[in-house]
């Protein structure tokens, strides 16, 4: 044996000695915590032997955490919060007492005290406190009168509720829902880092989906009750809230509408008994979405992927009709291929190709602008001729038709970023389509044949004769913010990339004159009653529905004031029977009424 070894023998004992020393303490004082808790405990009738396991209810999710929008003056668009009151399943001892509380509860609630109860027995998991589903908005007094009962079973809440029941710009918003196999396609690093399950709620369609990634947020807001194994709330524990705490998340999307607008104009779509169609407003100065609305009416509360109602038809392609005439009426103007004074004579039909005029009888003789003015097939079919089919669709180019108009660039390392979720960017010629045959140039110059133009294309077609022939690319989010204010990203306003160079200045602006010419004493004579002077062009086009039956789409592109634009508007009355009155005209008055009074 060596000489150190019993020295170190020694040492290692002492060592023992000292570690079952400390651990006999630890044990001595969790016993003493034990018998302190316990006798707490019983004070208040609960049993450890009996009772020995602690539970949470589930919680209920009071804010998802996600990041909401804001119109223009900084009014939230979603994230309602409304006072509620969360109610918890949790076992009466006192039978009596309970019976009081109801009918206490039942009075502040003003419901009779058989609906409170039922509610109330009903309850296998936390709930907000509704009626057929819908959760109740509490009163401050309900709240106070609540509050001082001092029942652990209620608590009085601060529910976020992302959409309204009457959502303001619900197609432009979009929805939020459930969809595993995107999230496992497109946001695969975030799954399995766990950031997102397979139940996570993300954006389904509109903005929620375009920016879905600076939405999630970093977690939800929940409130949870402590019971014990017999479901009685524990003394101290109670109910609590839990949320993150963060000063950047969750982010705030800053929108260019105008929340007052918008509201105006989804009610006057509603008088008008708009089943299907669009209005797009544009900021005549930078193209800025100010209302974007769409009907058939949608409800992201209540989501049918099947039905298709919450396709945003600003955003769709569809047939433009005499609308489109602008379009020709530049190619022919800078082309050099018709005067404005030079007259054609209209018989209400052009003898060739099948061609006729809306005026069956004819305009007689007409000269280019007053054929705008009144709309005459022929006087256009005429000039169609002129022109080569890719000289048309050369200037509906220029025009900001057949491309994708929307914001779009560099946002967060997406070098392709859309703010237009699913924006179509419609066609002027089908690709089998001979461009060159006269029949075609024909019908196409008149926006029917294959023609497909979108609202909001149509309202910055007017944009860009107000900005002298300059396409600008609409935006409707201008900011992404964090939490507290400070700036995450600025979408700058920009001109559509790729384009060629523009129709002249001269050419926008005579345009924008025989659009004046139009309300003076054509197509839209009925908007002279108007709150402001108004211009624009009238269109019909002909369509067929998905039974094939013959259906018009009925248009109307403008803007106004005339003595100093503020707005450019397009509206869009879709699939309307061909024998029914034109809405196209009363609902753009009431958009433009609704534009006067606001200023």
């Amino acid at each position: 044996m060596k000489d150190g070894e019993p020295l170190k023998k020694h040492r290692l004992f002492y060592i023992l000695i000292v570690v079952i020393g400390v651990l006999a303490i630890l044990n001595i004082r969790l016993f003493w915590i034990q018998v302190a808790a316990s006798r707490n405990w019983t004070e208040h009738g609960i049993d450890l032997v009996e009772n020995s396991v602690i539970q949470r209810e589930k919680g209920i999710v009071l804010d998802s955490g996600r990041g909401d929008f804001y119109d223009r003056n900084g009014r939230s668009i979603t994230g309602l919060e409304t006072q509620v009151l969360t109610v918890f399943p949790i076992r009466n001892e006192k039978l009596e007492e309970g019976k009081e509380n109801n009918a206490k509860i039942a009075r502040i609630l003003q419901v009779s005290e058989s609906v409170w109860t039922q509610f109330v027995e009903s309850l296998k998991t936390p709930q907000v406190w509704a009626i057929d589903g819908k959760n109740i908005t509490l009163s401050e007094q309900q709240s106070a009168q609540i509050t001082a009962l001092r029942l652990p079973q209620l608590m009085v809440t601060s529910l976020k509720q992302r959409y309204n029941n009457e959502q303001t710009a619900s197609h432009v918003i979009g929805f939020v829902g459930q969809d595993p196999e995107r999230i496992t396609r497109q946001y695969t690093n975030q799954f399995h880092q766990g950031e997102l399950q397979l139940t996570s709620q993300i954006g389904g369609a509109g903005l929620e989906r375009s920016f879905e990634p600076w939405l999630q947020g970093i977690g939800a807001t929940s409130v949870s009750l402590f019971t014990d194994a017999a479901k009685r709330p524990l003394p101290g524990l109670d109910a609590r809230i839990v949320r993150p705490h963060n000063d950047y998340y969750p982010v705030k999307v800053m929108t260019t509408l105008d929340a007052a607008i918008q509201q105006k104009i989804e009610q006057a779509m509603a008088k008008l008994q708009i089943k299907e169609g669009a209005v797009v407003v544009l900021d005549a100065a930078n193209a800025d979405v100010i209302a974007m609305a769409s009907r058939p009416e949608f409800n992201p509360q209540h989501i049918d992927l099947q039905n298709g109602t919450w396709a945003n038809h600003a955003l769709k392609a569809a047939a433009p009709g005499s609308i489109f005439k602008t379009v020709t009426a530049a190619a022919a103007l800078e082309e050099n291929v018709a005067r404005a004074d030079e007259t054609f004579e209209c018989n209400g039909a052009l003898g060739k190709y099948g061609l006729t005029c809306w005026n069956k009888e004819g305009h007689g003789r007409i000269s280019f602008r007053e054929g705008y003015a009144k709309s005459c097939n022929i006087v256009f079919a005429k000039i169609a001729d002129r022109l080569k089919g890719a000289a048309i669709e050369d200037y509906a180019n220029k025009l900001g038709l057949n491309v994708s108009v929307g914001w779009q660039g560099n946002f967060m390392q997406d070098s392709n970023f859309r703010e237009f979720d699913a924006e179509e960017k419609g066609q002027i010629f089908a690709e089998s389509t001979p461009m060159e045959d006269g029949g075609v140039k024909a019908q196409s110059a008149i926006g029917q044949r294959d023609v497909m133009v979108t609202p909001l294309q149509a309202a910055n077609m007017v944009v860009t004769l107000l900005q002298q022939g300059k396409v600008l690319s609409p935006r409707v989010v201008k900011e992404v913010r964090f939490q507290n204010g400070r700036l995450m990203e600025a979408f700058d306003q920009k001109s559509v990339e790729g384009l060629s160079k523009g129709i002249s200045s001269g050419t926008a602006k005579r345009l924008l004159s025989w659009m004046n010419d139009v309300v003076d004493h054509g197509t839209g004579s009925t908007l002279r009653s108007a709150k402001w002077s108004v211009a624009g062009k009238s269109g019909t086009a002909q369509v067929a529905d998905k039974e094939g039956i013959a259906r018009v789409n009925q248009w109307f592109i403008g803007y106004g004031p005339v003595e100093q634009p503020k707005y450019a508007v397009a509206v869009m009355v879709q699939n309307m029977p061909e024998t029914a009155a034109n809405k196209s005209l009363p609902l753009f008055k009431e958009v433009m009424d609704i534009l006067a009074t606001v200023q």
